[in-house]
């Protein structure tokens, strides 16, 4: 799709670093070609528009723009993390189940908003107490009482708990701190956790992210979806 683009291209980026996207901002462009850079919560939409240049002035730019995005390029056509999710998931046939604490369903609703996400997603939780946790996902609560909710063991026993069910392909957990204060561990506002994975295989990762408490929500969830994203096209 990418090769036929030549008055008109939206790619999309995620986790793009300071350095790249100042190099994008400041990439010079000819005569009659736009570039457009905008970040909001780790996601970058790249605009270039070719209103009065020839092909191959645009071209030289794309060249440019897509050499800075390098692999952190997730879509060429504009569509959203969760619309590659979905996209990918129905290719692969991946059924997806997802347990919410901090994002507080933000990330079930992200991929219910896309048109076809019923042939992907089998079921959401949003765990949010530690009551929760334990009722509906079998969280042990001395995980929860030694670790606290905020933790990878938490993240990764929500992940467990939610691949009994046998009907889903990966399964996914969010939980952190999102401010204004910290938890009963003294947990750092903006530390949160995301847990992945299917039967052979559980991971978590730890994010620690500034902003105030909706940033820290969004951004988890924009993170947790590139993970799935990227989970399942290496399927």
């Amino acid at each position: 799709m990418i090769q036929s683009c030549i008055d008109y291209c939206e790619l999309k980026a995620f986790r793009l670093t300071e350095i790249e996207l100042e190099s994008l901002k400041e990439l010079k462009t000819p005569k009659g070609v736009v570039l457009k850079v905008s970040t909001q919560n780790l996601d970058t939409e790249i605009i270039i528009v070719n209103k009065s240049a020839n092909e191959v002035d645009f071209k030289v730019v794309l060249d440019k723009v897509l050499l800075i995005i390098s692999d952190k390029m997730y879509s060429d056509n504009g569509d959203s993390l969760a619309a590659c999710v979905v996209r990918e998931a129905t290719k692969k046939n991946i059924t997806l189940s997802i347990a919410e604490s901090l994002t507080g369903g933000m990330l079930c609703s992200s991929i219910v908003d896309v048109a076809g996400s019923s042939k992907v997603l089998n079921e959401g939780f949003v765990t949010y107490s530690n009551e929760a946790k334990v009722r509906r996902l079998h969280v042990k609560l001395k995980t929860l009482e030694d670790k606290g909710a905020v933790s990878e063991e938490t993240a990764r026993e929500m992940v467990n708990g939610l691949l009994e069910n046998k009907d889903i392909s990966l399964a996914i957990s969010t939980t952190g701190c999102a401010g204004p204060g910290s938890d009963e561990k003294n947990t750092p506002v903006g530390t949160a956790y995301i847990g992945y994975g299917d039967r052979n295989d559980i991971k978590v990762v730890k994010v620690d992210i500034d902003g105030d408490r909706t940033t820290i929500r969004k951004t988890v969830t924009n993170l947790a979806l590139y993970i799935a994203l990227i989970f399942i096209r290496n399927k």
